[in-house]
């Protein structure tokens, strides 16, 4: 799979994954008139991205507490929580330090329970399999 997204169950956003290639992946967050976008440095750790849609699919129930990647620069977080309800808060930050205009972008994408095993599998699909 080539690209893969979280679409926002509230409004327009999306988040959408793209242009895998070796160690690196392009993240880019459109939400209303905010735009951003990244190239992650993922080393080998792009399938623990996989691993947490995948463990986030395989709950029976909605969680407690917040789960989440982070990219070994930095550059690229991303953190899961999920109510009682089963709406799902995906808590994103994005950014660029260390040059001469720094940025950063945080944002909130709401998704469903529902949508976890489906986000999962894509997921899967773009990252790869995990590493034995």
């Amino acid at each position: 799979m080539s690209e893969f997204q979280i679409e926002s169950s509230d409004t327009e956003a999306t988040l959408l994954f793209s242009g895998i290639r070796g160690d690196y992946f392009t993240v880019a967050l459109s939400s209303g008139p905010v735009n951003a976008r990244r190239d992650v440095w993922a080393y080998t750790d792009a399938h623990g991205l996989a691993d947490l849609f995948e463990w986030m699919a395989l709950q029976s129930k909605p969680w407690s507490g917040t789960e989440g990647w982070e990219s070994l620069e930095g550059e690229f977080n991303i953190y899961a929580s999920c109510c009682a309800l089963g709406a799902v808060t995906f808590d994103i930050e994005m950014s660029h330090l260390g040059i001469v205009e720094e940025w950063r972008v945080t944002s909130r994408i709401k998704s469903e329970f529902g949508q976890l095993p489906s986000l999962a599998t894509k997921a899967r699909s773009f990252f790869g399999p995990s590493p034995s």
